[in-house]
Order: structure tokens, then sequence, then C-alpha cells
């Protein structure tokens, strides 16, 4: 298949073509990877680069410039030093309605004007001032990422520029414990937590243990308790007279199959 230039799906010429669902053979997205290099280590420079331009960006063009920074970054920083990450994704559809081409292929390729054509491959629809890729790394590694971007930046159909941030890191361990001899050594702030998390476990078992002891010395509370929830109230010590005083009363509690 003889690939046409970038200029032909450069500009954002009609809506975006992206409900996938009604359509058949979308072709596959080239981009393989969206995140690269060290993923479990946060770091305090960003380094962005921005479109200049609004246009469509084939999934092609987005790979080649993928593959370059990557390759220039394992080469020149290492691969734990930094994370790249692409920003963007190939969701538009390009059409194009196949006429064929050559010698003698006037009478046969006139076809109807403007025909909606079949999909051929993807594109990201991307603004102007708009974040394509994402470099964290450290400042001792600034010179060697632009140089890196720059290169990458020629392969895509719109003049480009860095931005650079320094971006606050928040400290919390992320990266894998490391191993000292036959034991793993865990990260401090794990450490401290398991501390903090013993002394309220015993206590909870000295509580287990303390209900347990007491409920043998404690059964009579625990009856006058499961009367109480039942609805009767506990007797007070002068119970006997008050039933008295309710026979002296007249008042008399109905027979059982009496009448009232």
């Amino acid at each position: 298949m003889v690939r046409k230039p970038g200029k032909m799906y450069r500009n954002l010429a009609k809506k975006a073509y992206t409900r996938r669902e009604y359509m058949g053979g979308v072709p596959g997205n080239k981009i393989v990877q969206f995140e690269m290099g060290n993923l479990s280590q946060e770091f305090p420079t960003e380094i962005d680069l921005i479109v200049e331009e609004t246009c469509q960006i084939r999934h092609s063009a987005l790979e080649a410039s993928r593959i370059s920074i990557n390759r220039k970054l394992l080469k020149d920083v290492g691969r734990t030093n930094f994370h790249f990450k692409v920003r963007v994704f190939p969701h538009h559809v390009l059409r194009e309605n196949k006429q064929a081409t050559g010698a003698g292929a006037d009478r046969v390729s006139e076809g109807m004007r403007l025909a909606f054509g079949k999909a051929v491959g993807t594109a990201a629809r991307v603004e102007s001032g708009q974040i394509i890729f994402t470099v964290y790394s450290t400042a001792q590694y600034l010179d060697k990422i632009k140089a890196a971007m720059r290169n990458g930046a020629h392969k895509l159909p719109t003049p480009s520029h860095l931005k650079v941030h320094t971006i606050k890191v928040s400290g919390r361990v992320v990266a894998a414990p490391k191993i000292a001899g036959d034991k793993i050594a865990a990260p401090v702030k794990v450490e401290a937590e398991v501390a903090v998390a013993e002394p309220a476990a015993k206590g909870a078992e000295a509580g287990k243990g303390g209900d347990h002891k007491g409920a043998h010395k404690g059964a009579e509370p625990a009856k006058a308790e499961s009367a109480a929830k039942g609805g009767a109230k506990p007797a007070a010590k002068g119970a006997e007279p008050a039933k008295g005083a309710d026979a002296k009363g007249g008042k008399s509690a109905p027979a059982k199959g009496g009448k009232k």
C-alpha cells in the first residue's frame, strides 16, 4: 500500500468520526506503548512537548515520534531516570475513497464526488497549545531530554515547543522494597504503620479476653439486661407491696378465657 503524504489528513475539515461500533475494518493502532521508563518513582521536573497549531496527527506519526524520543532517552538518560508518557490517543478514523491510479486509469477512476470512503487509519485531533508528550525526570538530565524531544518533534506535522516546570513530589513510597541479604527491608513508612497497628491489635485481644472471663462472673446482670431488652422493667426492692396495692385497688387481671 502506498502511503500518502501527511498533509492530506493534517487539516480538520469535517466532524470527528469516532463511533467504531458502527464501523467495520478499522486498522489497528500502531502506538505500542503509552508509558515508558521508570513508572514506580516520582520525579520533580516535568518537560512537555506542546503543539502550536490545531491539526490531526496520524497514529503512524505519533509512533515514529515516540520511538525516536524513547530510543534517545534510553541511550542518554537511562531507563531508571525518566518517565515518558504519550498524552494523546488517535480516536478519529480517517476515510478514503480509493480510486485506480496509473496510466489509462482516468476512465476507470471517475466515480461519485465526495464519496463516503472506507477507513484507512486513525489520527489524534489536537488543539493549539495541547500537550502531546511529557517526560518526568530530574534537573541534571534536562539538556539531554530537551534534545531527545526536539528530535522526535520533527516527525510531527505541526510546529511545537518545549515547556519545563518543577512539580511538587508527594514523598510517598512507591518503589518496590529493597532486598538486603536474605531478608526484605520494608520502607520506613510501612514499618511505622505496622508499629502503630500492633498495640491496637493487642488491646483488642485483651478486651476479648476480659469479656470472656467476666462472662461467668456477671451472669446475673446479663439476665437483667436481657429482660430489659424484652420490654419488662426490672423489679425494684418494693415490688411485692406494689402488687398488693394493685390488689387492694380492686383491679385484677382478667383470667384466661374469661370475660372482661
